[in-house]
């Protein structure tokens, strides 16, 4: 007997920029199992992270609202420092999660990074949170589905690690884009404070060792999702799944300017995540499928905040108003981003962990970054692929956005304070998000 509503299977992957897709024209056959997804898919291919690291983002997935309005990834202070004694704000009580949008769903979280779950742990009936390779999470996931029985249907999310510092990669796939010289040290970040100045042959050799293994961990992360649908499809029941990740990863890209600019309290720059709002920390790949799920691309810009209203959609459940987000069913696939800019509605981010408090918002082709806290504003206009490019904006650019944004600023929601144990503590020290 079919279930009454279709399975829902939810993967993110933490760090996974959407330029790796091979798909998007990678020049690595980085995700050649995603790379087939597409043709079948509803796939937004300018899609952007509400934040720029995982609490704040996730939680927006989930809710269909950016960071100011769901509570989740608020820290305390003036200067964002993520730490031990200062960890962030949890979803807000009042606010609702996907799981309870779907009452007659039975669901699950499985997660290798504790800050996927730990702003919404108490918005799922099973939690599991375990550093661990995506084939291992992806083999209890699997194993929980299977326990699950029609006509009940089941929600799962899964919550991939390996493209997060350190890097996990499967033994037989360290060297299937050439030879990593040094796995142990291209594991973990170096260089994170522009000293690749005075040792360029080192960072030159370093890096290359770094964006082979992070591009062998895509790889390895695509075939645990094949080896994921290929069980769920095996089960014969109408199941939707989505693809795609809580942030992008800066791998130097913006490491002069952010020396020059902004502040660090740690001193990092250029690498990982959560310290600012440039394109490669917001663009995520975005892909659908499933019964009901028009194959299409979704070109103009999207957010993460489209998640839930696009599902329930699919789902014929009602979509609630008051939601930051929109179906991407509704979305015009004719429209391109810089060509009919009045039916475009600006997308935003937020909400760092590290640094003065960021804020982006982008219309079109024209995106402007600021942070009061550095006395730093700017606009700039994105290429083809979606990132910010050195041609100067029309003038005047950098004051409407600016009226925009600040039409769209209002002081954040913020739920309660997380708590964490011994063991998260120690995850999350592994993770390098704590010293």
């Amino acid at each position: 007997m079919p279930a009454s509503k279709p399975n829902v299977v939810l993967v993110t992957v933490d760090c996974l920029r959407r330029d790796r897709l091979s798909a998007y024209g990678y020049d690595r056959p980085t995700t050649p199992f995603l790379d087939s997804l597409l043709p079948m898919a509803l796939h937004a291919s300018s899609a952007h992270a509400a934040s720029s690291w995982t609490c704040p983002s996730v939680a927006s997935l989930l809710t269909g609202l950016y960071p100011s309005r769901h509570g989740a990834g608020w820290l305390p202070g003036p200067v964002n420092d993520l730490e031990r004694d200062r960890l962030p704000s949890a979803l807000h009580t009042d606010t609702l999660a996907f799981p309870q949008y779907l009452p007659g769903h039975a669901n699950a979280v499985f997660t290798a990074v504790p800050f996927a779950t730990m702003p919404v742990a108490d918005r799922f009936a099973h939690v599991r949170v375990r550093d661990c390779s995506a084939d291992v999470l992806v083999g209890e996931a699997l194993r929980w589905m299977s326990e699950q029985t029609p006509p009940q249907p089941f929600l799962t999310w899964i919550h991939l690690g390996d493209t997060h510092d350190p890097l996990d990669v499967p033994a037989d796939l360290r060297d299937v884009f050439g030879p990593v010289k040094k796995y142990r040290e291209a594991r973990r970040w170096r260089y994170t404070r522009g000293e690749g100045g005075s040792d360029p042959s080192g960072f030159a050799s370093y890096r290359a060792d770094r964006i082979r293994l992070y591009d062998a961990a895509v790889h390895g992360v695509d075939r645990a999702i094949q080896t994921l649908w290929e069980a769920v499809q095996e089960r014969e029941e109408d199941t939707i799944l989505l693809v795609s990740a809580d942030h992008g990863e800066e791998m130097w890209e913006h490491q002069e300017e952010e020396q020059r600019a902004f502040l660090d309290p740690r001193g990092v720059s250029g690498v990982g995540h959560g310290h600012n709002l440039f394109q490669v920390h917001l663009l995520v790949p975005l892909l659908i499928l499933g019964p009901g799920v028009p194959a299409r691309e979704v070109a103009v810009n999207t957010s993460l905040v489209d998640v839930v209203p696009t599902l329930l959609e699919l789902l014929g459940e009602p979509i609630p108003g008051g939601l930051d987000g929109r179906s991407l069913l509704g979305m015009d696939p004719s429209i391109r981003n810089g060509a009919d800019e009045g039916h475009q509605r600006p997308v935003r981010a937020e909400a760092v962990a590290y640094g003065h408090e960021k804020r982006t918002l982008i219309v079109g082709d024209e995106k402007i970054l600021v942070s009061p806290g550095d006395n730093y504003a700017a606009a700039t206009l994105l290429g083809p692929d979606r990132t910010e490019t050195a041609t100067a904006p029309p003038p005047g650019t950098l004051e409407r956005l600016a009226a925009l944004l600040a039409e769209d600023v209002q002081a954040p929601v913020r739920g309660p304070s997380m708590q964490a144990n011994e063991e998260v503590v120690a995850h999350l020290r592994h993770l390098g998000y704590l010293e």
